[in-house]
Formats: C-alpha cells, sequence, structure tokens
C-alpha cells in the first residue's frame, strides 16, 4: 500500500517534467491557470453585467402590468446563460447545447442576450472537449440561428433584418470557436510535451535502477571470484601447513598463504575503489587466457594434478578472455574445494573460427557432498557466459567424473539472438 504521504514515482516524474519547462509568462496568466473557479466566476460575473445591460431596453419596451411573462423569459434567459457561463468549463458540451436551445426561445425578444453567450460555450468546448466537438456544436449553432427568426414566435423583424441577424450570429460563433481551437491546440500540445518530459523521466530514473541493478550484480559476480579463490586457496594452504611436520614446507605454505592474501586484498581494495565517486582505483589489467598457465601452476602447487590444453588460433576480445579466466578460476576452485584426492583435473580449451570451448573435468567428485558456500558460484558463470551469448552445463558424469563445459560465441552480438549449438553433444 502506498504511503499517501509520500508522493508516487509517477508524481514525482511529472514535477520534475514540470520543472524541465520554462515557466509561463505573465503573473495574471500564471493566476489565471491556478486558480479555474475564480477565473470561470468571474467570466460569469461579466456576462451577466453585459447581459442585464442588453436586457434592460428589452424591459423598457415592455409594460409591466400587461406582459410580465416577457420580463420573466428575459430573466431566465439571463439567468440560464450566466450559469451556463459559469460551468463551461466542467460541462462545455452540455452548457453549449443548453445556450443553443435556449437561442430557439429568446427570438420572441426584439434583444437575444444568448448571442454573447454561444461564442464563449463555442470557445469552452474546442479547448477542453476538442476541435471536433467543437466544429460540431458550431454547426448546431448555425442551424438554429438560421432557422430561429423564421419561427412562429419569433419577434417582427424589418425587411432583410433576419438575414443580418444570422450572418452576425454565425460569425460571431466562428470567431469564438477559431479562437478556442487556436488556444486548445496550444494547451494540448504544452500538455503533450510534460506528458513527453515525464515519460523521459521515468525512462531515465528506471534505466539508472537498471544500471545500478546491472553493476552490483556484476561487482557481486567479481568479488565472489575474488574472495571465493583466494580464501579456497588459503585454506587449503593452511592445512597442508598445520598437517607438514617440516618446518620449511610448512613456511613455504604459509609464505604461499600471505602472497595469495595480499594478492586477494589488492584486488578487493581495487573492487572497492571503483565504487568511489573520486575514480581513486588504481588501474590494472583484467585476467585474461595468458593468465590461465599461472592460474593452473598456482592449483598445482595446492596439489590438484591440472592438466592444461589450449589449442586453435587465440582471440584477442577481452570479455571472452575475461570470461574463460572466471571460468577456469571457480571451476579448479570447486575441485579444490570439494573433490577428494583427484587423479586427473583436465582443463580444455579449444578456440574454433566462430566458438570457443572450455572444459574442466576431475574424476574426484563427491556425489551428494554438501555446498559450503551460497551457490553463487555457479549462477554467476551462468550470468557470465549468458551476457556473452553462450551457455554453460555443470554437473557429474559417469561415476565420480565432474564436468564444467562452457561455449562461448566469438560473436557476441549475433549469438545473443539464438540458442548456440553443442558440437559435442554432451549434457552433464
Amino acid at each position: 500500500m502506498t504511503d499517501p504521504v509520500q508522493p508516487s514515482v509517477h508524481d514525482r516524474s511529472a514535477t520534475e517534467a514540470s520543472l524541465m519547462l520554462p515557466r509561463p509568462p505573465g503573473v495574471v496568466r500564471r493566476w489565471w491557470s491556478r486558480h479555474p473557479w475564480t477565473a470561470d466566476s468571474l467570466i460569469a460575473a461579466g456576462y451577466l453585467l453585459v447581459a442585464l445591460s442588453v436586457s434592460t431596453a428589452e424591459w423598457f419596451d415592455v409594460d409591466l402590468a400587461t406582459q410580465p411573462s416577457r420580463i420573466a423569459l428575459a430573466v431566465a434567459i439571463v439567468a440560464v446563460t450566466t450559469l451556463a457561463v459559469l460551468f463551461r468549463r466542467r460541462r462545455p458540451l452540455t452548457m453549449a447545447l443548453i445556450v443553443i436551445a435556449v437561442g430557439l426561445v429568446s427570438v420572441a425578444q426584439t434583444v437575444s442576450v444568448d448571442a454573447f453567450a454561444v461564442p464563449v460555450l463555442l470557445y469552452s468546448v474546442a479547448v477542453y472537449r476538442g476541435v471536433a466537438h467543437g466544429w460540431r456544436a458550431f454547426a448546431a449553432a448555425a442551424v438554429v440561428a438560421i432557422l430561429a427568426p423564421f419561427l412562429p414566435w419569433a419577434a417582427p423583424q424589418a425587411p432583410g433584418e433576419p438575414e443580418q441577424t444570422i450572418i452576425s450570429v454565425v460569425l460571431f460563433a466562428l470567431f469564438g470557436l477559431l479562437v478556442g481551437i487556436n488556444v486548445g491546440n496550444r494547451k494540448r500540445y504544452v500538455q503533450a510535451l510534460v506528458d513527453r518530459a515525464a515519460q523521459l523521466a521515468r525512462e531515465r530514473d528506471q534505466q539508472a535502477q537498471l544500471a545500478a541493478v546491472a553493476e552490483r550484480t556484476r561487482i557481486a559476480r567479481e568479488m565472489h571470484d575474488i574472495v571465493s579463490h583466494s580464501l579456497t586457496v588459503i585454506v587449503a594452504l593452511s592445512e597442508g601447513a598445520l598437517a607438514t611436520k617440516d618446518p620449511t614446507a610448512s613456511r613455504a605454505a604459509m609464505t604461499a598463504v600471505t602472497d595469495a592474501a595480499r594478492t586477494s586484498l589488492v584486488d578487493m581494495r581495487r573492487m572497492l575503489g571503483v565504487l568511489r565517486e573520486t575514480g581513486s582505483a588504481p588501474l590494472a589489467p583484467q585476467p585474461d587466457a595468458a593468465s590461465i598457465p599461472a592460474l593452473v601452476q598456482t592449483f598445482r602447487g595446492l596439489g590438484l594434478p591440472v592438466a592444461l590444453t589450449d589449442s586453435g588460433p587465440p582471440t584477442d576480445d577481452p570479455s571472452i578472455l575475461l570470461a574463460v579466466h572466471r571460468i577456469t578460476q571457480e571451476a579448479l576452485t570447486n575441485a579444490l574445494r570439494y573433490s577428494e584426492r583427484p587423479k586427473r583435473v583436465d582443463v580444455v580449451i579449444t578456440s574454433y573460427d566462430d566458438r570457443i570451448e572450455l572444459i574442466v573435468e576431475n574424476d574426484g567428485s563427491i556425489p551428494d557432498a554438501p555446498s559450503l558456500g551460497a551457490g553463487q558460484g555457479l549462477l554467476g558463470l551462468r550470468e557470465r557466459v549468458a551476457f556473452q551469448g553462450g551457455r554453460v552445463t555443470a554437473g557429474v558424469v559417469g561415476d565420480r567424473l565432474w564436468r564444467v563445459h562452457a561455449v562461448l560465441p566469438r560473436d557476441p552480438g549475433a549469438a545473443r539472438s539464438r540458442p548456440t549449438p553443442d558440437p559435442r553433444g554432451t549434457t552433464p
């Protein structure tokens, strides 16, 4: 449930969008737009003064004692048209139709005040309901203006006067409509700009959130690779130092522990330095395929019988090289952590013209061995390989053979739109 005190994302975006637009000119115009009810009341009051002043001529020509109905009709017409002008913003089309219908009755008077209300109402229809409704209301007003002077109860007029009345009423109505169309189109255009700015603000916020999530995922993946690998090496060396009774071998193991800890600390500082706004993180080359022999040698020193086979044309894509290094590192770390006296650990990197295939196998896997971590290693591998447009499988093959099999296309952009075939046809 949304907290009523806190503004929603849509409201914040709309507010930011309004701040992106220039300030409307004119103090009166800004006040007018912020107080619509007061503005409509002032317009209705002005119309009422004009209508009363025009109707006074009709009242002076009428004997109040003999024809009170004409006075009552004039008052009713003024009251109805004034209310229509007052509520024109809320029900523009309904008020316009009422004023047009009043025109069929007001022709009984020599002076018709509704002729002043029709342009105002047509203006309102065009502004608040749209151009199409405005033209329909104008057509209805024109038909009534043409028919009204010839109705049986119409006030007598001099020859040629009905035609002049029709022309004047239609021109007044057309003027009000055209002004309303111009103002309404401008208001709708400005509103479209505000809506577009609000949409851009929302998209900007969403893109920033998605970028933040993606960056957090990338950093978490890199941190896992660094910490998991380093701590696994440190634990293995420490256990070896405790198990041996040779002081020289123990000292060498602890020296290796110190080196691994220092390397991990440097990598951690570099990764955390990326998060600082000052950009003070030290620069260093990313691990690549060329560093895999050194990585393999590190695990050999920990007792894993690792054999490295690398064949095929090399690639110079840094993202693919980093992915190959990280996959190898995670697979060997898991082999060191979970395997039991493996006799062989094979790392096979085969480069083809369209893909790079990586297979890491060890024959010392323990079936149903409990996980010692949070399960983020294989998840990180899948995310890394999926980003490259490839795929990775990991699991037990045969009795105790654990295999990690990854296929990385040389053109990641083209491969993301289609599944990568498995040339070996193996499924762990």
